[in-house]
């Protein structure tokens, strides 16, 4: 079984990060390592982050220098120091279910996809399910390509898996302005290559943390919007991909007209 090195940034999350750190260690896929990079945080993350690692081999603790802002660099560094065959990326408040692992890597094993994602659930500080769990489908599958990520990100970053060599020398883009939409950027850049072979999985194997402070003034939403804007623009340049623009346009269009609607009724 290949290696797949799981990368967690960690930044502040004393409450969060044992309950997604064990998630990983019950994982029933076994050859796993788990790169732990502290963002230099400032409660009592760091010190659960390295006895955690006291007692499980297959962790290691690396951190900042100083806090960056943002997840991409860390994410980034601990790209450079995996040794895996493939990367997994987890957000340190959101949990795994025991066979996510076994799940993705197995279907990449037996196939030439090297690029998933799978199905998430939304919970709550307090690790409560937040309305209905979709009804489990027969480990069905579902490709798509360039226009459809353009129109909506439908990829959680914590339920990524993808091998190393479709990845090669790409990384998070670090500039402040990315912050919250880098994994998007990097996702449409990753998609629109020849090479990948992408597969959303549409089995819920992720418990995102939907933390109700975090996203819920409207300001936010729209520096959300604009961002993810920038990110599928900056996208359609790097890539000279122009005349896909209007799906872009359209979409973040809609989104923004739906907040303002949404804004008129409070």
């Amino acid at each position: 079984a290949p290696l797949v090195s799981v990368i967690i940034p960690l930044y502040n999350a004393e409450n969060y990060i044992l309950e997604t750190l064990e998630s990983v260690a019950n994982q029933t896929y076994t050859n796993i390592e788990i790169i732990i990079v502290d963002n230099a945080s400032t409660d009592n993350s760091t010190m659960l982050a390295k006895q955690f690692c006291m007692s499980h081999p297959q962790a290691r603790y690396y951190s900042t220098p100083v806090n960056s802002g943002g997840p991409a660099v860390p994410r980034n560094l601990g790209i450079n120091v995996a040794k895996g065959r493939y990367i997994a990326f987890l957000d340190s408040d959101d949990v795994w279910s025991p066979d996510k692992l076994a799940c993705q890597v197995n279907l990449m094993e037996e196939s030439s996809v090297n690029f998933t994602c799978t199905a998430s659930s939304l919970i709550d500080e307090n690790s409560v399910r937040i309305g209905k769990v979709a009804k489990q489908g027969t480990k069905k599958t579902r490709a798509y390509g360039i226009k459809s990520l353009l129109f909506r990100n439908t990829i959680t970053t914590s339920s990524v898996v993808l091998s190393a060599d479709l990845l090669g020398d790409r990384r998070f883009n670090e500039s402040a302005e990315f912050v919250t939409v880098e994994d998007y950027h990097l996702w449409m850049t990753l998609i629109a290559l020849p090479e990948c072979q992408f597969q959303h999985i549409d089995r819920t194997l992720l418990d995102y943390r939907y933390m109700s402070a975090s996203l819920g003034q409207k300001e936010g939403r729209y520096r959300f919007l604009a961002r993810s804007l920038l990110a599928s623009s900056m996208f359609l340049v790097q890539s000279k991909q122009y005349t896909l623009m209007p799906i872009s346009l359209l979409s973040h269009l809609i989104r923004a007209v739906l907040l303002k609607l949404k804004g008129l009724d409070s």
